[in-house]
């Protein structure tokens, strides 16, 4: 059962929808699963369905471009930037020395020259061990990273934390262009997709029984099945981490596991709470407009939150006279499935407005109720793959097991790719660290 659910005593047929979720009965042996009619008790059963709080996923289908469906994934790189060609010798060179102990070895490319300007040397590197397990030593007897040549230069001794500069790369007359010395194109944003698959079953001497708003007829089993992996789809969007390998309970291929939100968002992270500042409107107010500094920046964004943090939101904008405008319960994520969400419109002093949404459902648990991210619908991707996206299949039981049991599948593909991660955020509190630094 889910934590923030308790069943307590009731009278017998009574169930108190606000104490119950339906996505908690797993079986009809749960004693708030009664036949009434048995009982001439024909109370009737409302189900208050807040487990539909699926606001994100449709504010994603929405504005993400879920027309694309995916053939191969096309892999989105940030812009490369060259790396800072300079390091420091982390021990002398002594004037015959061979080998070299560099900060940063990976500077020194085979072939490429390493130029000492101010002692006037200039070194041709023939190979290099970044991980110093090939136990090369310099004349000193310190454990060195790169073979090196001298080129040019007076043989002279050159001290430690000395600059040292990569150059080009020298051609002989007959020889071969050398790779280039560069760093991967920056920190990618690369993620696979997620492929899942669930079933829900319904035996047909349920289906044949009369039951009071849907309870145990197929079309709830459907319904069940159909919320159960939207919240499950939306906790992954936000929190999924990036996996991919062969399956080691079953010899079903690879699996695929995609990055969520929370992964993807590197420059604009507020660690508010008992671990970080405290979420005073300047800090805030500062914080959101950050999110605008990139040129691919949209015009507004949209925050959502745990009740916690739209509540502290608020609160502090309210304090310091801050425009807020109460929007109520919206159904604006344009989902039916959905009931909506509540949110207000904050204003910051620059004029741009933030858009805050209430997650009931996806921050419900005790450590996520005062997390929040902010995210920019120009820069955000949702995509599925083509023909396997929420795809339902009838009837998936074998011929003998058919007779008595009907079961229906769902099979589902997801990617959210994040195009310009500096204009989205992070805020959170509790104690588990958002990115790993």
């Amino acid at each position: 059962m889910s934590e923030q659910y308790q069943y307590r005593r009731l009278p017998l047929t009574t169930v108190s929808p606000s104490e119950l979720s339906a996505l908690d009965i797993g079986n009809a042996s749960v004693t708030d699963f009664r036949p009434t009619q048995w009982w001439d008790r024909n109370d009737s059963i409302f189900e208050q369905s807040q487990e539909n709080d699926v606001a994100f996923v449709s504010f994603l289908e929405k504005f993400g471009d879920v027309s694309m469906g995916l053939t191969q994934p096309i892999v989105k790189w940030r812009v490369g930037r060259p790396a800072d060609l300079w390091t420091r010798n982390g021990d002398a060179i002594a004037a015959a020395d061979t080998y070299l102990d560099l900060d940063d070895s990976y500077i020194a490319k085979i072939g490429f020259t390493l130029d000492c300007i101010q002692y006037g040397a200039t070194y041709r590197v023939l190979d290099t061990d970044d991980d110093k397990s090939e136990g090369w030593t310099n004349d000193a007897g310190d454990t060195c990273n790169v073979k090196v040549e001298r080129l040019t230069g007076p043989a002279v001794a050159i001290p430690a934390n000395q600059v040292l500069n990569a150059g080009h790369a020298p051609m002989g007359e007959l020889g071969t262009p050398k790779r280039i010395n560069t760093t991967i194109p920056g920190d990618p944003t690369w993620n696979t997709m997620s492929y899942v698959g669930i079933y829900g079953s319904i035996s047909n001497v349920q289906m044949e029984s009369a039951m009071n708003g849907e309870w145990g007829t197929h079309t709830k089993v459907m319904n069940d099945l159909f919320f159960t992996h939207k919240l499950a789809k939306q906790h992954s969007l936000l929190f999924g981490q990036r996996w991919f390998g062969t399956d080691t309970q079953a010899s079903e291929g690879q699996m695929y596991m995609a990055a969520g939100l929370r992964d993807q968002i590197k420059t604009h992270t507020m660690e508010a709470g008992s671990l970080g500042v405290n979420l005073v409107w300047p800090k805030l107010n500062d914080f959101f407009e950050l999110t605008f500094d990139s040129e691919l920046s949209s015009a507004s964004k949209d925050h959502f939150c745990g009740a916690a943090q739209f509540r502290d939101i608020r609160k502090t904008a309210l304090d310091y006279g801050a425009d807020v405008q109460m929007l109520g319960l919206q159904s604006g994520v344009q989902n039916a499935n959905s009931l909506g969400t509540d949110s207000m419109v904050i204003t910051l002093q620059s004029g741009r407005q933030i858009r805050v949404h209430m997650l009931r459902k996806a921050f419900s648990a005790p450590n996520l109720v005062d997390w929040g991210f902010t995210v920019d619908a120009g820069n955000i991707g949702y995509f599925a793959y083509k023909g396997i996206s929420e795809r339902v299949y009838n009837d998936i039981e074998s011929p003998a097991q058919a007779i008595t049991l009907k079961s229906d599948a769902l099979v589902d593909t997801w990617l959210l790719a994040v195009k310009d991660e500096s204009t989205c955020a992070a805020i959170r509190g509790g104690t588990s660290g958002l990115i790993v630094r």
